[in-house]
C-alpha cells in the first residue's frame, strides 16, 4: 500500500481528499457559487423587467396625454386616471408580482442547494445525517443543544 505525501504540516486528511489536482471542496464550493450567481441573474432580470414596466406605466402616459385623451378607462380619460391612480395600482401590483416570482426564485434556489449538499454529503461519506444538520433538522437542534451546554460548562463562571 503506497502512503500519500505529506503536507508541510504533515496533514494526511488534506491530500486523501484531492480529486483532480484540487480539493473535494473547492468543487463543492464552485458548484455552490454557480447556483447562487444563477440565483442572482435570475433575481437581477426580474427586477428589471418589473422596473421597466413601472417606468413605463409611471411615465409613458404623461408624455401622450394630449394624444390620449380621448381613450377611456373607467369613464375617466386614460391619462388622468393613470395619473390619479392607474399606475400606483400597477405598482402595487408588481411589487405583488415580485414577491411572488422571487418566492418561487428562492425556494428552486433552496432546493438547488440542498441538492448539492446531499451530493457533497455522500461524496465524503457523511451520510443524510449531515445534510439534516446543515438545515437545522432534529439532529442539528440536539447537537446544537449539547453543543452550548459544554460550552457553557467551561465558561468562566467569574469576571
Amino acid at each position: 500500500m503506497v502512503n500519500p505525501p505529506k503536507t508541510d504540516a504533515g496533514d494526511l486528511s488534506a491530500t486523501s481528499a484531492l480529486t483532480d489536482g484540487l480539493p473535494r471542496d473547492s468543487h463543492w464550493h464552485r458548484e455552490a457559487a454557480a447556483i447562487a450567481a444563477r440565483h442572482w441573474h435570475r433575481t437581477l432580470w426580474l427586477v428589471a423587467a418589473l422596473m421597466t414596466i413601472g417606468f413605463v406605466v409611471t411615465f409613458v402616459p404623461q408624455f401622450w396625454a394630449r394624444e390620449w385623451m380621448s381613450v377611456r378607462f373607467a369613464g375617466w380619460p386614460l391619462p388622468f386616471y393613470m395619473g390619479a391612480q392607474g399606475s400606483i395600482l400597477i405598482d402595487i401590483g408588481l411589487i405583488v408580482i415580485y414577491a411572488l416570482i422571487q418566492r418561487r426564485n428562492d425556494a428552486r434556489y433552496r432546493a438547488d442547494l440542498q441538492i448539492l449538499r446531499r451530493a457533497h454529503s455522500d461524496s465524503l461519506g457523511l451520510g443524510d445525517a449531515a445534510v439534516s444538520g446543515m438545515s437545522g433538522g432534529a439532529q442539528g437542534t440536539a447537537s446544537a443543544s449539547s453543543r452550548m451546554t459544554s460550552r457553557a460548562a467551561s465558561a468562566p463562571t467569574s469576571r
